[in-house]
């Protein structure tokens, strides 16, 4: 049996969103789900994640297939363990979805908040 992959997302891998069509063939799990973190707002037309342990921040599941990591990777600037150009690391978090369910999915994440605007909320469909 193959493991099951799971990607939580907060910004434009969302559905409806500028970069969906990377996910429009995977498994949507969860409509609404959350993490641990909190959502800055990059000033480039997409948020980050910054790690933290007391905030949730909101976005979707999708089950993924280890063949859709390569494209997801070069959205996020993520060039493999450790390497100092990476724009976000690939992490696994622990994700709780709206249904109960709780999922080990990767995560894109920022390391520190690079002094960028917290998004109320931390949810990015409420930016404006």
């Amino acid at each position: 049996m193959m493991n099951e992959l799971y990607v939580f997302v907060y910004g434009t891998l969302m559905e409806g969103e500028s970069n969906h069509h990377l996910l429009a063939h995977a498994k949507k799990t969860e409509k609404r789900a959350a993490t641990n973190g909190f959502l800055v707002d990059t000033g480039n037309g997409y948020p980050a994640l910054v790690e933290t342990g007391e905030t949730a921040t909101y976005g979707e599941v999708y089950q993924i297939e280890e063949s859709d990591l390569p494209s997801l990777d070069q959205l996020e600037g993520y060039s493999g363990p450790g390497n100092l150009t990476n724009l976000y690391e690939r992490k696994v978090q622990l994700v709780k979805g709206e249904s109960g369910r709780e999922y080990a999915a990767i995560v894109y994440v920022f390391q520190t908040d690079r002094g960028m605007v917290p998004i109320p909320g931390n949810d990015w469909r409420k930016r404006q």
